[in-house]
């Protein structure tokens, strides 16, 4: 044996088998233990096993623990190495057998292993066992306010399982917690409240927070940003405010920016949700600069020329602090938000990028993120009289100056696809497919969000031939189409020429593919219009009602770019991409359902049924209609 266990891991683990095995004559326990601790050591410590290595340890030392329960009715020890390893190499199942063998073999097991296994079985979305577990633990006697358990606890609090009444399990776990003598800290405490603003139950975060200053459990600045995020739906204004001077109580203010960011981001979210016929937007907009002004510096604003002063009075909360970049940053949005006048939003993009040239020590740093500069594409991109400022910003962004020290960030696929959606909300068409084709030269990808923009511009125009293309683009580069791809088809009007787009591609692609068939040549994607489809594309934006005009720049469709072909792998990789594409129309079925009301025979869905053979979607559709 001690050869096999040198030489032969392999032979050691049969000799092993068929001495537990055998029951007439026990070797003993000691050497058994030694034994299989080195076989564990060897084939699961710092390396991969195969499969069924570990299917064979698994099961000797199950056999090894209840050889040991059948022997006498002591309580023995086992090294907790051993006990890990093997749960941490076990399968789901395996994992539970181990348990429940532990549970009855009367082996000793210490609570630092039961914590593993109490983690495990939370990953495994086993919240009973894990509440098994943790009740064994406290019965060791454990100091329950160790950090481990604690974070074990918030771990299986804030594991969300696969269950409707999700919110009820939570609060029974909170329960069985409190009933075992655990008395939460901060990162428990935290994870109950924020379990409680997710269900929207805020009455019960209130409680809760309420019961801890109670009993004296200091709070921090999570559980204050946690509370502003269910005061953002809270029907009183002043909650935030409450929050505010609890927080100046306990210590977290003034000198904390991340708090004083997340008081920001409530009132801007506030203002944009609850107070829209309450408030004017300037006076949304000086409430939230009100708060900002009371903790810190008000000298950045005012050189941003955004620090609206009626009173000429700051009330602040002792010493004031200098604004981190983020922070400075939600400011300006909530400025192009909640102000949003171009000319203003304008004027602001120039001062702030000349502040960003001339290296300002709190300004110049936000241009590191490409967060503020979006912003100023959203503002400035949907306005006529600002849209020729969006250019320039990318133009900042791709090639800032040389006086400036930070390191300007790139566009991001956030970036190209803002820009790339305001060119086609005015029309022009060549200059949006003019953006993906640069974000793809700077090798950045399309995503899902940049196919649905460019869908949703060629649809905005009623250029069905350009949808067509553009979703064929989507299949060939196994991008899924999903609720927003489809609500963006239904801007076109028009759906018999939309119907006779799709049936033209399917069409050409049966064509293709037979062509394929017989020269066993890769299949070229149809992605490029033909003479008719150009003409008919022309035909139907001179003939839709109320389309923005569209620039007549002759460019390639960035879309097209790189995509004429299938990959050579042939069929099977074309048809994997086909049937993704089929399930995710399956999947979203009840988005384009309500399209049956604009044709009343169904035909529109019983094509999209054809072309990418999903199920029957006007019966699914109507079933669906008729639930309750």
């Amino acid at each position: 044996m001690l050869w096999a266990l040198q030489h032969q891991i392999d032979k050691a683990v049969a000799f092993l088998d068929v001495t537990l095995s055998d029951s007439s004559m026990p070797a003993p326990r000691h050497a058994v233990e030694d034994s299989l601790k080195h076989i564990v050591s060897v084939s699961l410590q710092g390396q991969v096993a195969n499969l069924q290595r570990k299917n064979d340890i698994h099961r000797l030392f199950c056999t090894f623990a209840e050889a040991s329960m059948l022997r006498d009715d002591r309580t023995h020890s086992i090294s907790q190495k051993i006990v890990y390893l093997v749960m941490r190499h076990s399968d789901n199942h395996q994992a539970r057998v181990l348990y429940e063998v532990l549970l009855h073999a009367r082996l000793d097991v210490d609570p630092n292993t039961l914590i593993h296994f109490m983690d495990r079985f939370t990953r495994m979305g086993r919240p009973d066992l894990a509440m098994h577990v943790l009740k064994r633990i406290a019965a060791s006697g454990v100091n329950l306010s160790f950090e481990s358990v604690q974070y074990s606890c918030v771990t299986l609090l804030r594991t969300q399982f696969d269950e409707v009444d999700w919110y009820k399990i939570q609060s029974y776990l909170v329960t069985e917690m409190l009933e075992l003598g655990i008395r939460p800290g901060i990162p428990m405490l935290n994870a109950m409240i924020l379990n409680a603003v997710e269900a929207c139950d805020y009455q019960t975060a209130q409680a809760m927070f309420e019961t801890a200053r109670i009993h004296g459990i200091r709070r921090d600045t999570i559980t204050y940003s946690i509370l502003l995020k269910g005061a953002v739906h809270s029907l009183h204004e002043s909650l935030v405010r409450r929050i505010m001077h609890m927080a100046e109580e306990d210590g977290a203010l003034p000198n904390n920016n991340e708090l004083v960011f997340s008081l920001v981001i409530t009132m801007l979210q506030r203002a944009q949700f609850n107070d829209r016929k309450k408030m004017g937007s300037a006076r949304r907009y000086r409430a939230i600069l009100k708060i900002y002004s009371r903790y810190c510096n008000i000298s950045p604003l005012q050189e941003l020329g955004i620090y609206i002063d009626t009173d000429n009075h700051v009330d602040t909360a002792g010493t004031v602090t200098e604004p981190s970049p983020k922070l400075l940053s939600i400011m300006i949005v909530s400025y192009i938000r909640l102000i949003g006048r171009p000319g203003f939003v304008q004027e602001l993009y120039n001062r702030y990028q000349s502040h960003v040239d001339q290296n300002h020590n709190l300004i110049a740093p936000i241009a590191e993120t490409d967060h503020l500069a979006n912003a100023f594409l959203l503002g400035l991109g949907r306005h006529t009289a600002t849209f020729k400022i969006c250019p320039i910003i990318l133009r900042n962004m791709l090639e800032p100056s040389v006086t400036t020290t930070v390191k300007v960030a790139q566009p991001t696929i956030n970036t190209w696809s803002i820009a790339a959606r305001s060119y086609f909300f005015h029309g022009q068409r060549a200059a949006g497919e003019k953006i993906v084709e640069m974000m793809r030269a700077r090798g950045v990808p399309p995503t899902l969000v940049t196919w649905n923009t460019v869908v949703s511009g060629y649809a905005s125009l009623q250029d069905a031939s350009g949808v067509v293309k553009v979703m064929k683009g989507m299949e060939a580069a196994g991008i899924e189409a999903d609720s927003y791809t489809l609500k963006a088809m239904a801007k076109i009007r028009d759906r018999d020429r939309l119907l006779n787009a799709l049936r033209k591609a399917a069409a050409n692609d049966e064509k293709a593919w037979a062509q394929t068939q017989e020269s066993h040549d890769p299949v070229p994607v149809a992605l490029e219009a033909s003479s008719d489809e150009t003409n008919e594309s022309g035909r139907e934006q001179a003939t839709a009602a109320n389309t923005r005009p569209t620039d007549s720049t002759d460019l390639t469709s960035p879309i097209e770019h790189g995509l004429h072909h299938r990959p050579s792998s042939g069929h099977s990789d074309g048809s994997s991409r086909l049937d993704r594409f089929r399930r995710s129309l399956y999947e979203h079925r009840h988005k384009i359902a309500s399209w049956s009301e604009h044709d009343a025979d169904g035909d529109f869905l019983r094509h999209l049924q054809d072309r990418f053979g999903t199920p029957n979607l006007v019966q699914q559709s109507s079933r669906h209609q008729q639930e309750p």
